[in-house]
């Protein structure tokens, strides 16, 4: 008998959207997989993550800073955070390039 297995929901190039002003959030957080532990909040060099006060869980505060380093992405001990939109690199002229999605 095979075991099928579940497949990671797939986010590179899905946009998600922030229900409280419509803007498109730079990276996922997943709710129930967050702990509320701040890393991400912390290590965020834009400043871009804060933690609720009323469920103490991490949300995109500033989507407009975020420049999708994903650092937030690798510092969470749950894998609670994606990035929505991932950097690709562009060769241009012999010199690699980054650009976002």
């Amino acid at each position: 008998m095979q075991k099928t297995r579940k497949k990671k929901p797939d986010l590179v190039g899905r946009v998600e959207n922030d229900d409280s002003n419509g803007a498109e959030l730079p990276v996922v957080i997943f709710r129930n997989w967050c702990k509320g532990c701040g890393i991400c909040v912390e290590f965020c060099p834009q400043g871009t993550l804060a933690i609720d006060a009323a469920d103490e869980k991490a949300f995109v505060a500033y989507p407009e800073k975020c420049t999708l380093c994903g650092i937030c992405e690798l510092r969470c001990p749950d894998f609670a955070i994606a990035r929505a939109k991932k950097k690709k690199r562009k060769n241009v002229g012999g010199e690699d390039c980054v650009e976002n999605n």
